[in-house]
C-alpha cells in the first residue's frame, strides 16, 4: 500500500468513524449486559427468568437507549423492572400485605390474583444484592483491553 492508499483509507475510516464507534458501544453494552447476567447466575437469583431477559437487548423491559446527536457517544443499558433495582440496592417493606397464590409442591410459590389461600408478607428489610454493581466493576476491570481489541479489529478491516 503506498502513501495515497493510506491516506484514501483513512479518509475512509474517518468518515465511517462514527458507525464504527457505534458498533463498539454496541458491543461494549452487550458486553455489560452478559456481565450482569453472569452475575445474577453466580448469585443464583433467578426464578422465572424475567429480569435475566430484561438485561437482553431487544427484552420489553431492557433498557438501551443510544444518543449519538450532541458531538458525544453515550450508550444506557440496564433493566427498567422496579424489582430489579429494589434486588440491586435493597428495599424495606414496612407494613404488612397479603399476596394471594399456591404452592406448586416443590417449594414455589405461585402468584395467582384469583386464588383464595395465598400468604402474608411481614414487615422486614432485605440487603441489595448489589449484582449490577459487581457485574460493573468486572466489566470495567477488563473494558480497556476490551476496548483495545475491538478498535484494533476496525483499524485492520480498514487497512485490507
Amino acid at each position: 500500500m503506498d502513501f495515497k492508499q493510506f491516506e484514501e483509507r483513512m479518509g475512509q475510516f474517518n468518515r465511517e468513524l462514527p458507525d464504527i464507534m457505534q458498533r463498539i458501544y454496541y458491543q461494549l453494552g452487550e458486553e455489560l449486559l452478559n456481565h450482569v447476567i453472569d452475575e445474577l447466575d453466580s448469585q443464583d437469583l433467578i426464578d422465572t427468568g424475567t429480569l435475566w431477559n430484561s438485561f437482553t437487548q431487544g427484552d420489553q423491559n431492557n433498557v438501551w437507549q443510544f444518543d449519538g446527536d450532541r458531538n458525544t457517544l453515550s450508550l444506557e443499558v440496564g433493566s427498567n423492572l422496579t424489582y430489579a433495582e429494589y434486588l440491586n440496592e435493597g428495599y424495606t417493606i414496612d407494613k404488612s400485605y397479603f399476596v394471594p397464590g399456591y404452592w406448586n409442591g416443590v417449594g414455589k410459590f405461585i402468584y395467582d390474583p384469583s386464588a383464595k389461600g395465598g400468604f402474608m408478607v411481614k414487615p422486614r428489610s432485605f440487603i441489595g444484592r448489589k449484582y449490577f454493581d459487581i457485574a460493573l466493576r468486572d466489566f470495567q476491570g477488563g473494558m480497556k483491553a476490551l476496548l483495545e481489541r475491538m478498535l484494533q479489529t476496525e483499524l485492520e478491516r480498514m487497512l485490507r
